[in-house]
């Protein structure tokens, strides 16, 4: 499949696109204005509805004029709501072709409520700090799931498998209201496939972190936000059910619902998937030569895998607001699935001659079974100015995992390993305690500050079990390795803003604290223990310039740190594959990465535009190693003496002409280098990476949505990727006033498998991998709403957010 296909469909189906500029058969036109200062309110909510029915809602201009389309003549009420100003309602009538208003004067007021209506409002908002996605102003969330639209959401990316990639990086946080989420970080590729995107009422993607969050998280943050402003007692809720075939099978389903009475608000979700590609395995293909060594000087391995799991997942979250100034909420959350994993690898060892020295055929099947759950309540008081506000918070994690592993092998040529079988127990309990202040001491000041306390525990214990005669025998002298582990964070941050007309400025520092302390034991290498203290202050400094009304200029430089986790700390071996040793490294510290954006952006109703140039390097940077010895073995283990710089630039341009039109384009490149001096390891490359999305209605109820992803490949320490492409079209139908949807998506029609390939070149070894996996898929879905909409649960301003471990925890390729 060429990629000139795409275009050729776009051509097919943009005909009808020039039907939609359709003009209404009558409008009404108004004005919004102060009604103290006659001064026009900009961008005020303005809506008619009959019969307790929205027909029509828009955001006026910055000059506080708007025009509604109406289909029909009769009798209407026109609502018009704006922050900061009491709600206006007025009976109007419409006659003619034009219904011309008087101006519409607000009476300025303290708090309004919710309206519950859809304006055309930017779908993205920036600042120097984070780039903001409008999920609840996307037409098409309430009929999507949470994957759809993340493929639109610029510097969000979705490589080849499904994995959910920030500017081209899996290593950032995912956080949910600002809470870090063991729910969305165990299986995050696979939920977001699942969850309704009607729950998010915004996707904040946190590339200069200011000094209120954690210092961790290289590539940034991700935070899914559903707060939501209490509206009206009643409830609401929905349900779907969806199933994907081709390039494997799976099905999923999802419920939610939320209610409201009086002062309390409470919403519970669920989530079930299950996946497999039992009849349509991955497939791979390695190669490697090994310099340093004079026998095994070859290694040639062919494989196919097969994956399979199931996923539950559920969260609850509740607000109560006993007045104006003071709010407390809940939130808990519970998952529990089983992965399951097979692969056969065919490998052959020769000479320098290339004849065969021995050889098998390797079988490892592995099973992951895990359950955990947060609890966490959040107290917030608001004193006499609503951003004026203390915050308390409390999160508590238990995370129990049970993971075993499968190795067996059959004899080719030569003798063969000894198979085995591990289980691994890992036991967490984290606890963190957090206290946020913000204090706007006049319009163009304010200060903030906080400090936060993070226990964590972790218990691991391995267990072996010997294959004997084709059966798996315990191992009688217990277990073979343990290993407690418990770390302490303290934290104090403090910063300062400075807001005029034109100009805004941000100072701030973060001093960070951590000691780790680990007892471990191995019966062929006794016991051991390691204390790890480590002392970090992190700066944040931005400042911003708006030249004219919806124009934005900003620079920001920050520091972030990648804390080592358990795993890479603890010296003991993973000895599983005969010819690959792995350990950790007790020295490790935490890798500083300085980050220095320059960004300029624009804002209206209906074209946004971003475009960033930043600068990203670190001295100290954290990566695994590896080196081949003399027997062809490869050892692993992590290293702090990378440096690595990064130049690049990154953009968005987002297009709505209309309700029923949505163009979105996404890109970056970068140039970036790692260089490990001391073991001559240097790598470096240029790559880019682009996304667009469009959807448009062509029928009444129904669109059709298409898009597509390139990336050039990636570059790492001693390593290349290869690119990929992906590309889908779609079609969704509503029915029953919108409440109930059927939708189709077909990915990568023309293109059966995606082939990718790995190349390494070090001073020990040179690589060249490929992987065949199957990628054009077929999913079916159908979702039904129900309730009052508009329905949801307060959050606190400021909530707990333990964004760091520089392991796999957390990040969005899940576990």
């Amino acid at each position: 499949m060429k990629i000139r296909t795409l275009p050729a469909l776009l051509m097919c189906l943009s005909f009808p696109i020039a039907a939609l500029s359709a003009q209404p058969a009558h409008v009404v036109r108004g004005v919004i204005a102060d009604r103290d200062t006659s001064e026009p309110i900009g961008y005020a909510t303005a809506s008619i509805s009959r019969d307790s029915t929205v027909v029509t809602a828009v955001a006026a201009g910055l000059d506080g004029q708007f025009t509604l389309p109406v289909a029909d003549k009769g009798s209407y009420r026109l609502n018009v709501a704006a922050v900061g100003y009491d709600p206006f309602t007025q009976e109007i009538t419409v006659e003619g072709a034009a219904a011309d208003l008087d101006t519409l004067r607000l009476r300025p007021g303290i708090e309004i409520e919710q309206v519950v209506v859809k304006a055309q409002k930017p779908l993205i908002v920036s600042d120097a700090e984070k780039m903001t996605y409008s999920v609840e102003d996307d037409p098409q969330a309430s009929s999507s799931t949470l994957e759809e639209i993340i493929r639109k959401v610029p510097q969000l990316s979705l490589d080849a498998d499904g994995n959910v990639l920030l500017n081209g990086q899996s290593d950032y946080k995912i956080l949910l209201n600002g809470h870090q989420s063991g729910s969305l970080g165990s299986n995050f590729k696979d939920i977001i496939k699942s969850m309704p995107a009607s729950q998010i009422k915004k996707i904040e993607v946190i590339t200069n972190p200011s000094t209120k969050y954690d210092a961790e998280g290289v590539g940034g943050i991700l935070n899914l936000v559903t707060e939501k402003k209490r509206a009206f007692d009643g409830y609401n809720g929905s349900v779907r059910t969806g199933t994907s075939l081709l390039n494997g099978f799976s099905y999923y389903g999802n419920a939610n619902a939320s209610v409201q009475i009086g002062k309390f608000a409470a919403s519970l979700s669920a989530y079930y998937s299950h996946y497999e590609n039992n009849d349509n395995p991955s497939t791979s293909e390695s190669h490697q030569e090994n310099f340093d060594s004079q026998t095994a000087r070859f290694q040639d391995s062919y494989g196919k895998s097969t994956y399979g799991g199931n996923y539950f997942g559920a969260t609850l979250d509740a607000s109560f607001q006993p007045d104006t100034l003071n709010l407390v909420t809940l939130n808990a959350s519970l998952w529990t699935g089983r992965n399951r994993n097979h692969d056969q690898t065919d490998l052959t060892v020769s000479d320098p001659q290339l004849d065969p020295l021995f050889g098998y055929l390797m079988h490892n099947r592995t099973r992951y079974r895990y359950i955990g759950g947060t609890v966490g309540m959040s107290y917030e008081h608001t004193f006499n100015r609503s951003e004026h506000t203390l915050t308390l918070s409390d999160e508590v994690e238990i995370d129990p995992d049970d993971y075993d592993d499968f190795t067996a092998f059959d004899a080719v040529l030569g003798p063969v390993p000894t198979g085995q079988f591990i289980n691994e127990k890992t036991r967490k309990v984290n606890n963190t305690v957090q206290i946020d202040y913000v204090n706007p001491l006049s319009e163009h000041h304010q200060i903030e500050a906080g400090a936060k306390h993070i226990y964590r525990y972790n218990r691991i214990m391995d267990t072996y079990q010997l294959e004997k005669a084709g059966q798996y025998v315990p191992d009688t002298e217990g277990p073979r390795a343990a290993m407690t582990y418990r770390q302490h964070i303290v934290a104090l941050y403090a910063g300062y803003n400075l807001t005029f007309d034109k100009w805004a400025g941000r100072l701030g520092a973060r001093m960070e604290r951590t000691w780790n302390d680990a007892n471990g034991e191995e019966r062929d290498a006794d016991t051991y223990s390691f204390r790890n203290r480590q002392f970090n202050v992190v700066p944040f400094a931005s400042l911003t310039y708006k030249p004219a009304e919806r124009h934005n200029l900003s620079l920001s430089y920050t520091q972030r740190i990648q804390r080592p986790n358990i795993e890479r700390l603890s010296p003991a071996t993973d000895d599983s594959d005969p010819l690959v040793i792995i350990y950790g490294n007790p020295d490790l510290v935490a890798a500083v990465f300085n980050s220095l954006n320059l960004q300029y952006s624009y804002f209206s109703t209906k074209f946004s535009l971003t475009f960033a140039l930043t600068n990203f390097f670190s001295n100290n940077y954290m990566s695994y190693w590896s080196r081949v010895n003399e027997e062809g073995i490869t050892l692993t283990t992590p290293t702090n003496d990378v440096h690595t710089r990064s130049y690049g630039f990154n953009g968005s341009v987002s297009l709505r002409p209309s309700e029923k039109v949505n163009i979105s384009l996404s890109y970056r490149g970068d140039y970036s280098k790692y260089d490990f001096r001391e073991m001559d390891i240097h790598s470096d490359r240029f790559s880019f990476g682009e996304n667009f999305n469009m959807d448009f209605s062509v029928w009444p109820e129904g669109r059709i949505t298409l898009g597509e992803n390139y990336s050039s490949g990636g570059v790492y320490l001693g390593s290349k990727s290869s690119r990929y492409y992906n590309y889908y079209v779609g079609v969704k139908q509503q029915f029953l006033k919108k409440t109930l949807e059927f939708s189709v998506i077909l990915y990568n029609p023309f293109n059966k498998y995606t082939t990718f390939e790995s190349h390494s070149l070090t001073p020990t070894y040179a690589a060249t991998s490929f992987w065949r996996s199957p990628s054009r898929g077929l999913s079916f879905s159908v979702s039904y709403r129900f309730g009052k909409q508009g329905i949801g649960v307060k959050s606190t301003s400021r909530a707990i957010e333990n964004d760091d471990l520089g392991g796999d925890e957390g990040k969005g390729s899940g576990k």
